[in-house]
């Protein structure tokens, strides 16, 4: 078997193959779900599964590589096979995703490496080491050596063209793939639109930034905007189109609302138009699955749902049935498309003008014509070559492929379909059957050698005609999305089709919603079927009876304990703990009681802090729109201040550092990083001097080394005097802005950074903090010069933020622990988790939301209760009520993270597969609040009955 490709498509041993493809992540389900999951991207038309693989799912330790179970990659790949469908392997190394880390493993942040996702000597073996077990398990099941795999993919959306080391790194993925006996073609993903008409490569519009080479096809990521395409083309005409990344819906940040982005109706249009440009699409994502454990990255919601065709639980959501249509056609006509070519000058077909948008392509088996507009028109004038003209009903998506001279059904016995004004849907060789469907409630005509018949849209109805010796089924929009066709069998109207059975029935699903239930017989002739559709009636258990035990860690200290000391607070990475919290602690002499503010200077994490054990605020939840960036970057939590209330004496401070998910760019260590001090005050400067460019260090030049600062030049700067009393100490934090601090001539090192931060994603906004040096006598003055890689000396003033604070405020006996995934429930009491928590004292949270406390202190705790198996077969979900932050465990499986925080996810997936006869579920509760109003939901999945069709059974009425 030999794969090649051509300008048109890939051939498999010279036969052309159409990829009509969906994204769907093995790592993002559990494997007992995997059939069902690629069944349902199956049924919807998708003949390929795209997938990347997460490097850091596989190696969460260093050196530790684990294929087993839910992470069977070589078992995953092979089902993708049986079921008759292609793979496409997207193994990064860096793979995005909004995955912890872009899947590079958190480990790494603790070696030396200086920079990632480059040729960098400690990453790149890290790379090697991984990829020589990795890429064996694909090459073996390439479609060369008889499996499903058509392609694989380098790296991911990688913006480095410009740079030589970014090029090296791209070729010696390539040559590893080599080396492991890769003969598929390799893509590169490193296109995206950069005007409603052109692209950009490498995250460039510049020629010399772009890396084309003919080792690797580029491909486009995007969503409904399709032109660029054609520019795409012009750059690589020998290869064909593909979006590898055809977003259909949007990642979903904590604090924020799934949306409908791009619409299922703009979604299926944009198919048509991409087909009519002969580029191959993949849906990202097709069905989400679920972040579990700490997996998400940072600042995503546990529901990777996030608005795509399929929900979370196997939801089938309007987007779904939306696309269907579009697929089918793909999947049943693709032999004309892959052959065609498209018509200048239309094939001299006209159409209105202004907004519509009418694209013809010619094969020898025909000629299609794409008509679409994004306006509200919904009727329009299309005239043939020959001058006939068709009225086109657009419906509700706004397109329709229309066949002209037309062959189908072979040379002996086949006819031409001379024209028609209804959409193709489909054909059927045994029973010489095309499929076509328009708006409900409209007329159509077809010509067939040469003559014309009049054809009727009715609403939920299959019409049959026979024209010729073929037969012409016409449908409406909604029985079109509800066509399904499995082997040879073609049913129109269930909810879904599930398993063909090995008697040769189909296992149909309906609900109330379904429309009548119709099938085609061996001759095509439409046969209705009857059912009843008996929702079940279902309780789900109660969670009445739950177990509390508090963290001892608040007053707990020494080895005895658990704790180990520190010399300084270290990130979670240098501490060997790549995923979940941790707990710090420190100390602090102070000489009166009161209250003071306290400083994080640098710890890019989300964290709780408590004082002599009482709850005293949450690091980095109070966040301006200024100071954060849209990207979610965990460099945006690198401070905040906070109110601490002190006693005079020892003060005990404890830290519960979270675990929001490694940045999914580069990967960022994450925790205390930098001194936190008590007593810090923010100054601002009224004076600032603009310097002339200056000569920069080598050692400044590798820090703000970026696309577009790429030699070594003199670079302006803002210069500040700060005058500091005695045992004072001063640290300084930018935003946003690639810069070089020198405090009196003398260069000053940031703290926690890698060594070349900008090269990678320079537009990047992060927080990043410098501690100044002590005056060398005292009550001296510091003259702080900020050097800036670009001409924004007014963007320096803006986010710059200064603060001093006395020494003697600095945190001290620093400590830290392990975070468990459960408590002792040994001797803790039963609660009741209905019991209100109304009385009392309110707190405000600083999420904006209250929480009722009844006078009890808030500390973290660890709820347990025990369900028995829900019955049915329905998706199960956690409500959590009035829970707020915390993580859940479902018999020992990290279900996810789970936050109240602006009411982005309110209910929380638990897999059926990981349940059993009796379940315990645990919760951590970042505050301890009582399970109130928290119980067990069915999604709205899988409401349905099941009905067992059974072909040669029909005696069921025409219709």
């Amino acid at each position: 078997m030999k794969l090649t490709y051509d300008g048109q498509s890939f051939m498999k041993d010279g036969e052309r193959i159409w990829i009509i493809g969906g994204e769907i992540h093995y790592f993002r389900h559990p494997r007992r779900e995997w059939r069902e999951v690629l069944l349902r991207a199956k049924r919807a038309g998708l003949n390929t599964i795209c997938t990347y693989v997460a490097w850091n799912f596989h190696e969460v330790k260093e050196g530790q590589v684990d294929f087993a179970g839910d992470k069977d990659l070589a078992a995953y790949i092979d089902l993708i096979g049986e079921l008759g469908m292609y793979a496409m392997l997207r193994p990064g190394p860096y793979i995005c995703s909004e995955w912890d880390g872009g899947g590079i493993p958190a480990w790494l942040c603790a070696n030396p490496v200086l920079r990632f996702r480059e040729d960098d000597p400690v990453y790149m073996a890290a790379v090697e080491s991984w990829f020589d077990q990795l890429i064996p398990i694909i090459s073996e099941r390439q479609i060369t050596r008889g499996g499903p795999v058509i392609t694989i993919q380098n790296e991911n959306e990688y913006p480095g063209g410009w740079d030589e080391s970014m090029r090296r790194y791209l070729y010696k993925i390539n040559e590893i793939y080599y080396g492991h006996g890769i003969d598929i073609p390799i893509l590169a993903c490193n296109v995206h639109g950069a005007t409603p008409t052109t692209v950009k490569i490498n995250d460039s519009t510049e020629a010399a930034d772009q890396l084309i080479d003919e080792s690797m096809i580029l491909t486009y990521n995007h969503h409904v905007e399709v032109e660029p395409v054609y520019d795409l083309k012009s750059k690589q005409p020998n290869a064909p189109l593909i979006t590898t990344e055809f977003w259909c819906g949007a990642p979903i940040y904590w604090g924020n609302q799934v949306s409908d982005w791009p619409n299922r109706l703009d979604l299926a249009r944009a198919v048509y138009e991409y087909t009519s440009s002969a580029t191959q699409v993949c849906y990202y994502m097709f069905e989400g699955g679920t972040n579990f454990g700490f997996w998400g990255g940072n600042n995503i919601a546990t529901s990777y749902a996030s608005g795509y065709p399929v929900g979370e639980g196997g939801k089938l959501t309007d987007k779904y049935y939306a696309v269907r249509p579009a697929n089918l056609f793909i999947s049943h006509f693709s032999a004309y498309i892959m052959d065609s070519s498209e018509l200048k000058d239309r094939g001299g077909m006209t159409c209105e003008e202004g907004g519509v948008r009418l694209i013809v392509r010619e094969s020898e088996k025909g000629t299609l014509a794409f008509v679409s507009t994004a306006d509200a028109r919904r009727e329009l004038l299309v005239t043939t070559k020959a001058g006939k003209q068709l009225t086109v009903h657009l419906g509700e998506v706004a397109a329709a492929v229309l066949p002209v001279e037309m062959q189908l059904f072979g040379t002996t016995g086949g006819v031409t379909i001379n024209y028609s004004s209804l959409c193709l849907l489909a054909c059927n060789d045994s029973r010489k059957a095309i499929l076509l469907y328009g708006p409900a409630g409209t007329d159509g005509v077809i010509s067939v050698n040469g003559i014309e018949h009049d054809l009727s849209v009715k609403r939920r109805k299959v019409q049959h005609t026979a024209i010729d010796g073929i037969t012409i089924i016409v449908v409406d929009e909604e029985m079109a999305r509800r066509c399904w066709i499995v082997e040879d069998q073609i049913v129109f109207g269930p909810d879904y089709v599930a398993e063909l059975q090995q008697d040769g029935s189909l296992d149909i699903r309906v609900s109330d919603g379904t429309p009548e239930v119709v099938y085609l017989d061996a001759k095509g002739q439409p046969l209705i079927l009857t059912f009843n559709h008996k929702a079940l009636q279902i309780n789900l258990p109660e969670l009445h009876s739950w177990k509390i035990a508090p963290c001892p860690e608040l007053h707990t200290r020494g080895e005895a304990a658990g704790w180990t000391a520190l010399d300084k607070p270290q990130s979670h990475e240098a501490l060997g703990v790549v995923q979940g919290y941790l707990w710090y602690s420190a100390e602090l002499e102070w000489d009166t009681d009161g209250v003071e503010t306290m400083l994080l200077t640098h710890t890019p994490t989300r964290a709780t802090v408590f004082v002599n054990g009482q709850l005293c605020g949450i690091h980095a939840e109070r966040r301006s729109v200024r100071m954060r960036d849209e990207y979610g970057h965990p460099a945006d939590w690198a401070f905040e201040e906070i109110t601490v209330t002190l006693k005079k004496g020892t003060n005990r401070f404890v830290f519960l550092s979270d675990d929001l998910g490694h940045n999914y760019d580069v990967p960022i260590a994450v925790g205390i990083q930098g001194p936190v001090v008590v007593g810090s005050r923010r100054i601002q400067i009224e004076t600032y001097r603009e310097v002339s460019p200056q000569p920069m260090s080598a050692q400044a030049f590798h820090f703000l080394y970026n696309r577009f600062y790429r030699e070594q030049e003199p670079l302006p700067a803002i210069e500040f005097d700060l005058s500091l009393q005695s045992e004072q100490q001063a640290f300084i934090m930018l935003h946003g802005v690639k810069a070089w601090v020198t405090v009196n001539g003398e260069e000053v090192l940031p703290l926690s950074y890698p060594d070349s931060p900008w090269t990678m994603f320079s537009q990047i906004k992060r927080w990043i903090t410098w501690q100044l040096p002590l005056p060398s006598e005292v009550g001296g003055s510091l003259k702080v010069r900020i050097h800036y890689a670009e001409n924004v000396p007014d963007a320096v003033k803006e986010n710059l933020a200064v603060y001093v604070a006395p020494q003697s405020g600095q945190l001290s006996n620093w400590q830290w622990k392990p975070w468990e995934e459960s408590g002792d429930f040994s001797a803790s009491q039963l609660m009741n988790g209905q019991a209100k928590e109304e009385e009392g004292l309110v707190v405000l949270l600083p999420v904006g939301n209250r929480v009722a406390r009844k006078g009890r202190t808030l500390k973290p705790a660890y709820l347990q209760t025990q369900f028995k198996l829900p019955e049915g077969d329905r998706p199960v979900y956690l409500q959590i009520g009035e829970l707020q932050k915390g993580q859940l465990f479902l018999n020992g499986h990290n279900v996810g993270r789970m936050w109240a925080y602006g009411g982005t996810q309110e209910r929380y997936y638990l897999p059926r597969s990981w349940m059993k006869a009796d379940n315990e579920l645990i919760i951590f509760e970042e505050l301890g609040l009582n399970p109130q109003n928290t119980s067990l939901v069915f999604g709205e999945a899988g409401d349905w009955s099941s009905i067992k069709l059974q072909f040669e059974q029909t005696e069921a009425h025409k219709g």
